[in-house]
């Protein structure tokens, strides 16, 4: 009885990706922590309500996870990147804890939106809670709209401490800095939007074959491996020319943000665009999904560069 306890346990924190969840809380307490108050923004939230804030937005995200991962699991049975996968994990199940945690992340999100005295704001929930069930039941059969749509999901946890926690707090005096304290929020927003664009044509590439199994459309079989991959390279080539942008109009001035992005942003970019650009195959593309990952990663740790 343990023991199938114990799988049934492994099977369902391996379906809501637990390390993505993790992140997720990672970057919105970064953000409440590491950017909005050693800035001195003024905010809505105590650490009660911020907290439950996060909870909300976990929960949702787990929920949209878990009816992803059911409909995949109903068309492809296999192991998708080392996640167990198991058939008694069923669209049933799914659809139950998709119900549960949203209405558990909404609920909270209401309450949240009526302590800010913002409840127009309570649509958001709603709307990340919608956009996840509409990406797993057909959108994420529509090639670039599905890899789209996840990259925007990926930056509705930013933007929700942004839009719930710090905006309400505006006022006439303390504008100015709120201002700019939620237009850094929306940069790193934009630079996690490309990462995870680039990332989810790059995984479609590494994982074609499961693709084309489970009959799911994606970029790289519509028009090949080869024709995404310029199109990726593109891409990288445009984010980097904007990193370097942004570095000469707003980091000059800070020595150490210049040498973090040169070694931690711009220099594994650099190689991505040169591994992409001589990739064709789904094997050449497995070294810059890692990459991306790295990226990623340190992109949201250079939030404690505002620390120092």
């Amino acid at each position: 009885m343990l023991n199938t306890i114990n799988f049934f346990s492994l099977s369902y924190i391996n379906s809501i990706h637990y390390k993505k969840l993790i992140f997720i809380v990672f970057i919105q307490y970064l953000l409440r922590f590491a950017l909005c108050i050693p800035l001195g923004a003024n905010l809505m939230l105590n650490n009660f309500y911020f907290n439950i804030l996060v909870i909300a937005t976990t929960c949702i995200a787990a929920g949209g996870l878990i009816i992803n991962q059911s409909y995949t699991v109903s068309t492809i049975r296999n192991q998708l990147e080392n996640q167990v996968v198991d058939k008694r994990i069923t669209k049933k199940n799914a659809y139950c804890l998709f119900v549960i945690l949203n209405v558990l992340g909404v609920g909270i999100g209401f309450i949240i939106t009526n302590h800010v005295e913002q409840p127009d704001l309570f649509g958001f929930f709603i709307v990340f809670s919608a956009l996840f069930y509409l990406y797993a039941s057909f959108i994420s059969n529509i090639p670039i709209f599905n890899n789209i749509l996840i990259s925007i999901l990926a930056i509705f946890p930013l933007l929700i401490v942004g839009i719930i926690d710090l905006l309400p707090a505006i006022t006439s005096i303390n504008q100015s800095l709120q201002t700019f304290v939620f237009s850094i929020i929306l940069n790193y927003s934009f630079f996690l939007f490309f990462v995870c664009l680039i990332r989810a044509l790059v995984h479609d590439i590494v994982f074609i074959d499961e693709n084309k199994k489970g009959n799911r459309n994606t970029l790289s079989i519509w028009i090949g491996i080869k024709r995404t991959s310029y199109i990726i390279f593109f891409l990288v080539m445009v984010f980097l020319f904007a990193i370097i942008y942004y570095n000469y109009t707003v980091l000059y001035k800070n020595t150490v943000a210049v040498i973090y992005s040169l070694f931690f942003v711009l220099a594994p970019l650099l190689l991505l665009s040169v591994k992409v650009w001589e990739s064709s195959n789904k094997i050449d593309f497995k070294f810059p999904l890692k990459l991306l990952d790295f990226v990623l990663f340190f992109s949201v740790c250079s939030l404690f560069l505002f620390l120092l």
